[in-house]
């Protein structure tokens, strides 16, 4: 009986590891030109990181090429005037067909710690959503 098990598994154990190496299912990793926007005038941040993963930042002006994983995105990023650290309140969840044909992945960090992640092929811009909280907090 331990024979057949092992017989079994053997297979199946091969198939799943072949599907982990050639980045097919929940392991693809896909490389971008990713970058942050911060729409909060108060400070500036400094390293925003997705999933452990340093990007660029500048609103837009500064772009690093990143790995990027399928599945929730855990977004964290720092104050340059502070010590606080933010965590966004919010976790996106990448799937392939976000990422599929992308070469650009900004992150968009709200003064009320939520994030967005847009992704295109044309360039990170800045999102309708943040240029409404730019002219709100300006007005005050």
């Amino acid at each position: 009986m331990k024979k057949l098990t092992k017989m079994m598994l053997l297979p199946v154990s091969l198939t799943l590891g072949l599907a982990g190496c050639m980045g097919i299912g929940l392991n693809k990793t896909y490389v971008l030109t990713t970058t942050s926007f911060n729409y909060d005038p108060s400070y500036r941040t400094y390293m925003v990181k997705m999933n452990g993963e340093e990007m660029g930042g500048g609103f837009g002006g500064a772009t690093k090429r990143s790995a990027v994983i399928l599945g929730p995105q855990i977004i964290t990023w720092g104050e340059d005037n502070s010590t606080r650290k933010h965590q966004a309140i919010n976790v996106v969840n990448l799937t392939k067909d976000d990422l599929k044909n992308k070469r650009y992945l900004s992150v968009h960090l709200y003064p009320d710690d939520s994030v967005e992640i847009v992704t295109s092929e044309n360039g990170p811009r800045p999102t309708s959503k943040g240029l409404k909280w730019i002219d709100t907090l300006w007005e005050k």
